[in-house]
């Protein structure tokens, strides 16, 4: 059982010190990882259904038979165990082996049902000691690496060109669904593993609602369309919202996209290291309520992204976080009208040692969001 690590990338080593850093204060000397986006963050693996155990000299990665190969293409580094049992199990023979005494679990993700199984495979093991630990691999996702950094910027380019030629692309006719799974074709076709999410798009009326599923209606001549989608790169996310406007906006929604792209603009230009989420969100919150449309606005202004679409360093009304230099966040304001149709921007911005850097060329003036 095992494999020695070996040449581990600069990169993985740095997070992992990390990790062993943030467990040594919390008085944790090893720790059972479950949520599998942490396990590709600290191993590189980008497989499935596979648990990591840290300890303080070594990784280990819990795994199948479907992923022998791919483990030795993608992390050859790390202490394998290829198992023919339970994870729990084998999570058990690592504690024997390791002599681990203490093992932190995370709260926030291991089942009722999957913490019963360890507790019962551990007591073979003897005096095991489970500590509860919550989001201490998520809080260090939080700032990314430049690693991190590139990859993002590359989904947001793959997105974003993918929009691009989806947009050149619109007929009269098509319905929402069809838009949406041309968008994907188009991400997919420059290289991303998937979307980052279900794209929204919202023709019309539809456009009202944040969180719209496209369904089957049409184009039209002179429609107007939300669309929110994201390109899923080397296991990172993407995150973008524009409008197309098939023909002259009507007047409703042309004041609102003004409104939006002023409070969009602003909150961007607010971003630096020391700010909290809820400073950020204040400053779009405010214009949107001073233009009278503040009940519109129904959601928080972004959220950090990552391996997850969403994740820590949310930008909302309660959000007392500081924004720190790697966060990579969303900027996106909105205002709904029901029966009529909404508007919403969305970037995602990186935050330097000295404010901000959007990562993404999309321009927002409303004359480029015409066809």
């Amino acid at each position: 059982m095992g494999k020695t690590q070996t040449n581990t990338p600069e990169y993985l080593l740095a997070r992992i010190e990390k990790l062993r850093g943030a467990m040594a204060k919390a008085k944790v000397t090893s720790l059972l990882v479950t949520n599998f986006p942490d396990v590709s963050y600290l191993t590189g693996f980008e497989g499935d259904d596979s648990w990591a155990v840290v300890t303080p000299k070594n990784i280990w990665l819990i795994t199948d038979s479907r992923y022998e190969e791919q483990v030795q293409r993608e992390c050859p580094w790390v202490r394998t165990v290829v198992r023919r049992q339970g994870l729990a199990l084998e999570v058990a023979r690592i504690v024997m082996r390791e002599k681990i005494e203490k093992l932190g679990i995370q709260q926030d993700i291991l089942t009722l049902r999957q913490l019963e199984i360890l507790q019962k495979e551990l007591k073979k093991a003897g005096r095991v000691k489970l500590a509860p630990v919550l989001e201490m691999v998520l809080t260090l996702r939080a700032v990314k690496d430049a690693r991190e950094v590139s990859l993002i910027e590359r989904a947001s380019v793959i997105a974003e060109d993918a929009f691009l030629a989806v947009k050149a692309s619109l007929r009269v006719g098509m319905t929402e669904n069809e838009i949406a799974a041309a968008l994907t074709y188009e991400m997919r076709k420059r290289g991303a593993q998937d979307s980052s999410f279900d794209a929204i798009v919202g023709i019309n009326a539809n456009a009202s609602l944040p969180h719209y599923r496209p369904g089957e209606v049409r184009l039209e001549k002179d429609s107007f369309i939300l669309v929110d989608w994201g390109a899923r790169f080397a296991g990172y996310c993407s995150d973008h919202t524009r409008m197309i406007f098939m023909a002259e906006p009507p007047r409703k929604i042309r004041e609102i996209y003004g409104i939006v792209k002023q409070a969009q603009l602003a909150a961007i230009e607010a971003i630096k290291p020391g700010c909290t989420g809820r400073q950020i969100d204040k400053i779009a919150r405010d214009i949107i309520k001073k233009a009278g449309y503040g009940k519109c606005f129904r959601h928080g202004l972004g959220h950090g992204i990552g391996r997850n679409i969403h994740e820590q360093v949310p930008i909302s009304w309660h959000a007392k976080n500081v924004l720190e230099p790697g966060m990579i966040i969303t900027i996106e304001p909105g205002i709904y009208l029901p029966g009529i149709g909404g508007v919403r921007l969305e970037d995602d911005i990186l935050v330097t040692p000295t404010g901000h850097r959007v990562l993404g060329e999309l321009p927002k003036d409303i004359e480029s969001a015409k066809i």
